[in-house]
């Protein structure tokens, strides 16, 4: 009886094993998260699909399918709850848009399957208007910079860049050869260096909107979009310009554009004029070595006019900044003698007695240098001062240029109100659009001087 029992049993548990060895691997349900994606061309969505199944995973290979690889292009993104031994898994989707048109994409799992459409569209502007202008080496770094407003029918446009209309514009920011002063054929790419056939991204800095961008103006506000990336053509079309090209957006998407016409170009250069300020009042600051030179001390010279109060948070007048070197033993007055502007400044200048620094823009947004403020302010290049000392008395004649050839000329006799630079300064030194004098000048932080963020671009 005994026997018969454990063989019972024996019989029991055999069949159980071999019912459950021939229990099957399959997915019974395929399901996605979108049955449906809509996508501008660059921008990237994704798909989840939750896989259920019987038995072991690992036996039922997951895979996709993209049905145009022109439109789209798709890869696998992170997968979750993948055990060997589970109900039911997921994996995610990326899907990228490629190309303009209608496609799917297609997760087969064992015998089941799914399909998500996926359209795509592709903003295409066809500009009929244009402004461009010419500003010359506006930046100082050998290159002429010109900006194009494109703009579509329903918005017009004056010769200051007022615009008015529902619509939408393209605002082109971008540098060519210094001796090119009209529109030709040309490949252009981004670059924040104002490098030749290259245009500024845009950018935002201190709520201001700089470089190139897209601008929707409605009833009574505009949508700016900031361009990234992309590149664009000029080519001629006989006798007219075709300008095109695809430019990514901040947000990813690939907008095309693309105007066909003349392409007049307004000469926005500046003009060089003749300065002689009469400045009646003059302060002398003393630096130290502040470039760490080993050979020379930094001083300033800064002249103003009569009206100038440096108190005040505007400036009302005109304003002469001198920057120059003398020998290391001179802590308090400048020598007597010819100071000449240097050509450059780099880690091996010689910043040598009796020099004067040109102007500049520090990679931090301080003027330093050379500098005349006025009605407009202008970076000195070139040019000398000679400057002689009696008792307390300074006699400084100064002859000096600008890049696009203006002169700042004169004579300034009186005494020069001292200040050690090498403390920090007093809140009444500075005043508005005349930059902090007491600053670290190392040229460590002036290299690259060029390559300065469109922040001191005031023009637009």
């Amino acid at each position: 009886m005994k026997q018969l029992t454990k063989i019972s049993s024996f019989i029991i548990l055999t069949v159980l094993f071999t019912l459950s060895s021939c229990a099957k691997n399959e997915v019974t349900n395929v399901t996605l998260s979108k049955s449906l994606i809509a996508l501008k061309v660059g921008q990237s969505d994704s798909v989840v699909t939750t896989i259920t199944l019987n038995g072991d995973m690992t036996k039922q290979p997951v895979t996709w399918t993209a049905g145009d690889s022109k439109i789209i292009s798709v890869k696998e993104g992170v997968s979750q709850n993948t055990s060997k031994n589970t109900e039911s898994f997921t994996k995610t989707i990326v899907v990228t848009a490629l190309s303009a048109g209608t496609t799917t994409i297609a997760i087969k799992a064992g015998e089941k399957t799914a399909i998500c459409q996926i359209n795509v569209n592709q903003t295409n502007y066809n500009f009929n208007k244009v402004l461009t202008s010419n500003w010359g080496d506006y930046y100082d770094i050998g290159n002429n910079n010109f900006d194009m407003y494109l703009l579509e029918n329903n918005l017009s446009i004056d010769t200051s860049g007022n615009i008015s209309g529902k619509g939408t514009f393209l605002y082109l920011d971008f540098s060519v050869p210094v001796t090119q002063n009209s529109m030709v054929s040309g490949d252009f790419t981004p670059s924040y260096n104002g490098d030749v056939n290259t245009f500024f991204p845009g950018e935002v800095y201190e709520n201001n909107i700089y470089g190139t961008r897209i601008v929707t103006m409605h009833n009574d506000s505009a949508t700016v979009t900031l361009v990234k990336d992309g590149h664009y053509s000029v080519t001629y079309v006989g006798d007219n310009l075709l300008i095109e090209g695809d430019l990514t957006t901040i947000d990813n998407e690939i907008v095309h554009f693309s105007y066909t016409g003349a392409i007049p170009v307004a000469d926005k250069r500046e003009l060089p004029v003749e300065l002689s300020p009469k400045f009646t009042q003059g302060r002398l600051y003393y630096f130290g070595d502040a470039y760490k030179s080993g050979i020379s001390n930094n001083f300033l010279v800064r002249l103003a006019t009569k009206d100038v109060n440096y108190s005040d948070s505007i400036l009302n007048g005109e304003v002469l900044d001198l920057e120059l070197n003398t020998p290391l033993t001179v802590t308090d007055s400048i020598p007597n003698g010819t100071y000449n502007m240097i050509g450059k400044l780099t880690e091996t200048t010689d910043l040598s007695p009796y020099s004067l620094v040109f102007g500049y823009i520090s990679t931090t947004g301080n003027n330093f240098g050379c500098w005349y403020y006025g009605a407009t302010s202008k970076s000195l290049k070139t040019g000398s001062a000679v400057i002689s000392k009696s008792g307390s008395q300074y006699t400084i004649n100064y002859t000096l240029f600008d890049r696009f050839g203006s002169k700042i000329y004169g004579t300034y006799t009186g005494v020069l109100d001292y200040t050690d630079g090498t403390t920090p300064a007093p809140s009444a030194v500075s005043a508005a659009r005349v930059k902090s004098i007491n600053q670290t000048k190392s040229i460590s932080n002036i290299q690259q001087i060029t390559k300065r963020i469109k922040s001191f671009k005031l023009k637009k």
